[in-house]
């Protein structure tokens, strides 16, 4: 890591230099790369105020802090900094998990149901089926379809028609209606 230390009606110590070093050195691990940072220390009368600016790879990390010593402000400045690669990485984590959650077999459902549910040339590239679960089909007439429907908060209700003995689906539409599919005979 590349550090410069300006120093503005402010005498710079050895020790102070070897301080924030070793400091900013967690912040090196913590960004996987050695970056360069620029830390400026400035006194106006009773204050000590420590600026470090680091030019990394995932952009530009600035902390400012005052005390009353340079030792103090200089530990509160690298906190920042660590506090703000600390959310940078986490972000990244985060994007990795949700990537690796989103190609996993498991999460598309083809894993569950096997390889026949892949498309003819073995890609699971396109739509995949999500099983979601197993319905019931009870016998009913539409018309008991349709008051347990209004009943239920299900978007749909899949039925046995009484009177010909073929499964049709009852579905709420975005009108506030009811939908009824039917298969043709």
């Amino acid at each position: 890591m590349t550090i410069l230390f300006t120093g503005r009606k402010a005498d710079l110590t050895p020790g102070l230099k070897t301080l924030a070093e070793r400091k900013l050195a967690k912040l090196e691990r913590l960004l996987h790369e050695s970056p360069d940072a620029h830390v400026i220390l400035t006194r106006e009368k009773h204050r000590h105020m420590v600026e470090i600016v680091v030019r990394a790879r995932i952009g530009t990390l600035t902390a400012r802090a005052d005390g009353a010593e340079f030792q103090e402000s200089l530990g509160q400045a690298i906190e920042r900094l660590l506090a703000q690669a600390r959310k940078h990485h986490e972000k990244i984590a985060r994007g990795r998990k949700r990537r690796a959650m989103k190609e996993s077999p498991r999460r598309s459902g083809a894993a569950a149901l096997g390889a026949e549910w892949t498309d003819a040339t073995g890609d699971a590239d396109g739509p995949v089926i999500v099983p979601m679960g197993r319905v019931p089909v009870k016998p009913m007439s539409v018309e008991e379809a349709l008051l347990l429907m209004q009943d239920s908060p299900d978007p749909f209700l899949v039925f046995r028609d009484a009177d010909s003995q073929q499964v049709s689906v009852i579905f709420r539409r975005r009108d506030g209606r009811f939908g009824l599919i039917e298969p043709e005979t």
